[in-house]
């Protein structure tokens, strides 16, 4: 006998929410709307991009529900893992600043939001008046978050009234940002987050890729190792990884679209925590659907945090994902909301602590690579047998740091004279200087320290620069010495 297909379930619902920002962009005529929406998911209501929601419910074969249904399940069902209480504090928070666009009203927004609430103990025989913390909350987000740059500081007021968990608030946002891999554009999640109670020992008996069915079974659906590798000829660096068929969905078992993905995955043992790398195998799907056309990242823990740098545990990860059908924006959300960057942050937050039974322990085979080298940075194959998936260490960011040595050298030499002998020292002086600023970008990136604000900063200062180098060019053409007699005017520093 078959078993019946469940309900969507809270990550679908969760999705639902945030569908209703794209959905208010698209039905308002208010021109102040898809601003405020903007601020809340960037990227998301310009030209192509408004209308995402759509999107996401022809891949998911199913419309979403309107936001008081999807609330209200999500209100009545088991208890929403922390993360997922996460996602679901800074949708709401996003949704009460479109009022008359989303369907629910003040009174909603405190019952959803009491889900976020700390959780305190009655006293029988004993009641105190005091505020409603989840009203609290309501408030302080109607107040403080305009915007998701505002984000920190509300929450970090919400603490400071005690309206919000401090588990909640201490779950990293999804910093997704697009990105390009062999001409496909994909989304990058980075996440970063420590513990101050846990060892790298207990977050490794969860870390193997076949147990996160178990860690986050809702997202991860099935993970099945398997025996044989796909490929009669794995590719350098891969001929000592593992393989697994990764199954998920929006909720699984619901009788909505699932993905079906076969990775191969690398661990790795360091002095001072581990690593598990994983990629899509090549061409022979194996058992995959070809859906997920590209699939790659890392998740490494380390011992110590930023308040202890001997005890506890930081976890960071990456994910570089493209899902064939999404629209770029719907990739962004649809990987935000269900988890894709936020699994090591499922487990660290629970299951590390409280692991479940079965697992695939951490010394299974493949067995985990010992090495004290820094690690690999996943985007560029390395040559020369498994090892090489360990490059040399910290020298990297000098060796990187020379050849931008070498090109501001360049610009060296005599005080420039003339127009034409400025323009070419002020551009070798503006290649030299980008050079080794996108040197010290590559340094981070090869040591797995680049985050997408490096990328937003850097881009920031680059933009900045081109823009002012035509003004700087004429403030110091004016500083040029005179002309002499009968030599005519300097090219460009004339008067017209």
């Amino acid at each position: 006998m078959t078993e019946p297909a469940r309900s969507p379930g809270r990550l679908y619902n969760l999705l639902a929410l945030y569908a209703a920002l794209d959905k208010a962009v698209t039905a308002s005529s208010n021109p102040h709307v898809a601003p405020i929406v903007e601020g809340y998911l960037p990227g998301s209501t310009g030209e192509g991009q408004r209308g995402w929601s759509g999107n996401l419910e022809d891949f998911l074969q199913r419309q979403f529900p309107p936001v008081d249904d999807a609330l209200l399940a999500l209100t009545d069902a088991a208890p929403l893992s922390v993360p997922q209480v996460s996602r679901l504090v800074y949708i709401l928070g996003a949704l009460m600043h479109v009022p008359g666009l989303v369907g629910i009203g003040p009174d909603q927004y405190v019952q959803g939001l009491g889900l976020a609430v700390p959780q305190t103990e009655t006293i029988p025989g004993y009641v105190r008046q005091q505020p409603d913390p989840a009203r609290q909350l309501f408030d302080v987000l109607l107040a403080h978050f305009h915007a998701g740059r505002d984000w920190n500081k509300a929450i970090a007021y919400a603490l400071e009234l005690g309206c919000l968990d401090p588990m909640v608030a201490r779950v990293p946002l999804c910093n997704a940002c697009l990105t390009t891999q062999d001409g496909v554009e994909c989304v990058v999640v980075d996440t970063t987050f420590d513990d101050d109670s846990l060892t790298v020992g207990q977050v490794e008996a969860i870390l193997d890729p076949r147990n996160w069915d178990k860690t986050a079974g809702e997202f991860f659906c099935s993970m099945d190792g398997l025996t044989s590798p796909p490929d009669p000829a794995p590719a350098i660096p891969y001929e000592n990884w593992g393989h697994v068929l990764e199954t998920v969905g929006a909720w699984c078992g619901s009788g909505m679209p699932e993905l079906r993905t076969d990775l191969r995955f690398f661990k790795a043992q360091y002095s001072d925590g581990a690593v598990v790398q994983y990629d899509l195998s090549g061409a022979n799907p194996n058992g995959g659907d070809g859906q997920v056309t590209v699939d790659k990242g890392w998740l490494k823990v380390v011992t110590g945090t930023a308040a202890n740098p001997s005890a506890g545990v930081t976890v960071t990860t990456r994910k570089v994902v493209h899902i064939k059908t999404l629209w770029p924006i719907a990739q962004k959300i649809f990987v935000c909301v269900m988890g894709y960057g936020q699994a090591a942050a499922e487990m660290l937050l629970g299951h590390a602590k409280n692991p479940p039974p079965n697992l695939v322990a951490w010394a299974d085979p493949p067995a985990p690579l010992t090495n004290n080298q820094a690690m690999q940075s996943f985007f560029s194959a390395p040559q020369g047998g498994a090892e090489a998936v360990l490059p040399p260490p910290a020298a990297r960011k000098e060796e990187a740091a020379k050849p931008a040595a070498a090109t501001a050298g360049a610009s060296g030499g005599a005080v420039p004279k003339t127009a034409a002998g400025l323009a070419v020292s002020m551009m070798s002086e503006y290649l030299a200087e980008t050079a080794n600023q996108s040197a010290a970008l590559a340094a981070k990136f090869a040591d797995k320290d680049l985050t997408v604000d490096d990328l937003v900063t850097f881009s920031a200062k680059f933009g900045a620069r081109m823009a002012s180098e035509p003004w700087r060019f004429l403030a110091r053409l004016a500083q040029l010495p005179a002309t002499a007699p009968g030599a005519g005017p300097v090219q460009g520093g004339g008067d017209t």
